[in-house]
Formats: C-alpha cells, sequence, structure tokens
C-alpha cells in the first residue's frame, strides 16, 4: 500500500510539472520583514522538551511564532509528536498514534513519568489564542504511511487531520494565524478547500522551480523549503516566488552564517531550532 501511494504520489508531482511556471503573470511585489519560528516550539532551547506546552510557551514569548509536529489518534484527537510511532513501556506495545486511543497516550505518558510526555494541539491553540494572539503555528503534516493494517487508510488519515486542524481554527478563531505544511499536495488542497484562513504551504527538500510550480497549480501559499539541503537558494529564488504571488518558509538554519545568510535574502519566515541567536 505504501508503496503504490508513493508512486501515486510522484504521478501527481509530474503532471503538476507540465506547464511553466512563465505561463503564470506576475503580481505586485511585497517587501516583508521576515518572521522567525521557534522550531518544534521551543526554538532549540533543551531545557524544554520538543513539542510541549512549556516549550511553546518559551517559542511563542521570545519568536514570532512556532512550529509543531502533529499526529492523529483513534479518537481524532491532534497530537503533537515529531514521530507516529510510540514507545513501549510496562511490558504494553503501543504501537503508533493511528491505532491507539487518548486514554494510552495518557496511560503512556504516566508510565514514561517526566522522561517523555504527549500534549495535545488544542492546548497550544488555547494558549496562543488567550496569551498570545497575535504570533503564528505552522504545523508539520508528515508525509504519513501506515503503521499497522487497520491504518492504511493513509488519505482518509490526513483527510481527519485536515477537518480537525479546521475545527480548532475555528474554535479558538485563529484565523490567519495558521500555517500547514506538507508534501502532500492532495492534503493541502482538500484543506484549503474546506477552510478559511489557513494557510497552505508545500514542504519541498529541493528542485525549487517544480515546487513553485506545484504551489502555483495548487493555489497554495507558498513553499517550506529545506535549506541547503539539495539546492542553494538565493535573493533571485525570493523575488521570483513573491513577484508570482507566493510566500517562503526555510527550514531549519541554526547557524550563525547561514541565519545570517537567509536574513539577507528576506524570506517570509525561518525556522530555527537557534532561537538564542536572536536574543542575545
Amino acid at each position: 500500500m505504501t508503496k503504490v501511494y508513493y508512486i501515486l504520489l510522484i504521478l501527481f508531482s509530474l503532471i503538476y510539472s507540465c506547464q511553466k511556471i512563465k505561463y503564470y503573470p506576475d503580481k505586485d511585489y511585497l517587501e516583508v520583514t521576515t518572521m522567525i519560528i521557534a522550531h518544534r516550539g521551543n526554538g532549540g532551547n533543551t531545557s524544554f522538551q520538543n513539542n510541549s506546552i512549556k516549550g511553546a510557551e518559551y517559542g511563542l514569548m521570545y519568536a514570532d511564532g512556532i512550529e509543531v509536529d502533529i499526529q492523529l489518534t483513534k479518537d481524532r484527537t491532534i497530537w503533537l509528536s515529531h514521530n507516529a510511532e510510540l514507545p513501549d513501556c510496562g511490558g504494553k506495545s503501543y504501537d503508533c498514534f493511528p491505532e491507539v486511543y487518548d486514554y494510552e497516550i495518557i496511560e503512556l505518558d504516566s508510565c514514561n513519568g517526566i522522561e517523555k510526555n504527549y500534549y495535545k494541539l488544542e492546548d497550544i491553540f488555547i494558549l496562543m489564542s488567550t496569551t498570545y494572539p497575535d504570533k503564528y503555528i505552522t504545523l508539520d503534516v508528515k508525509m504519513w504511511g501506515p503503521c499497522a493494517f487497520t491504518s492504511v487508510n493513509v488519505f482518509g488519515v490526513m483527510k481527519v487531520i485536515a477537518d480537525e486542524i479546521i475545527k480548532l481554527t475555528n474554535k479558538y478563531n485563529m484565523h490567519n494565524k495558521v500555517m500547514a505544511e506538507s508534501e502532500v499536495a492532495s492534503f493541502l488542497i482538500y484543506l484549503q478547500d474546506n477552510s478559511d484562513g489557513i494557510e497552505t504551504y508545500l514542504s519541498a527538500w529541493g528542485d525549487f522551480e517544480r515546487a513553485m510550480q506545484i504551489c502555483l497549480e495548487g493555489g497554495f501559499n507558498g513553499i517550506s523549503f529545506k535549506y541547503k539541503f539539495d539546492e542553494e537558494i538565493g535573493v533571485e529564488h525570493i523575488q521570483l516566488i513573491r513577484k508570482k504571488g507566493l510566500k517562503i518558509q526555510l527550514w531549519t538554519i541554526n547557524s550563525e552564517e547561514n541565519i545570517k545568510e537567509a536574513l539577507s535574502i528576506n524570506p517570509d519566515f525561518i525556522q530555527t531550532d537557534n532561537l538564542n541567536y536572536f536574543l542575545y
């Protein structure tokens, strides 16, 4: 099933790359102030757990926004976690998020003690809506693959994730503050077609022009681009994407040299694990 899914994704991308960017007219060029996003909530501050409430509170206090990773349980609850897989604890196997209920996540929390805790996305939305209403949040929705026979409905799971993001955004009036990034174009299309005020970003590890083509064809807000992974990106790339009316997030930029270089080309957002650089 996973193999077939990746083949379909590749075919989808190839179809979108048939046209040339030049067929899309330029728009008014907008100058922006680059915003700093604390990666995994804490922006690299190891005093706080990644994807945690305390980490997110720290990131929201000192950055323009935060980025967190999300997963979905059988109860349709979105939790913060980079990986779908869950650890064994107390002699019990917990498989992965789509295979467990919320009470099992709470049970796993108690088993782990203070070593590792899991938090709900809703708690972050409550924090933001009450204390940091002007800050941004980027939700990293991975190209998810089934982790057990009962969770093979990949597109079904991602549709539910989109529905829950929309529900939380509406519930806490977080419109125009929520951004979703994913490699899965169908997920982004569903999200934008069924929501208002949630920005969509195609995650890309290289091939800037193809990624931009997919964004233009799909009507996404922009690209979330892996910095210095497979392709160098310069000011001409930023100017081109902005002329097409798109935005760009660069991730994950940590060294002083790379931060200075990235700031000089003026992207819309920089995700970093070196939030301290901007504080001292």
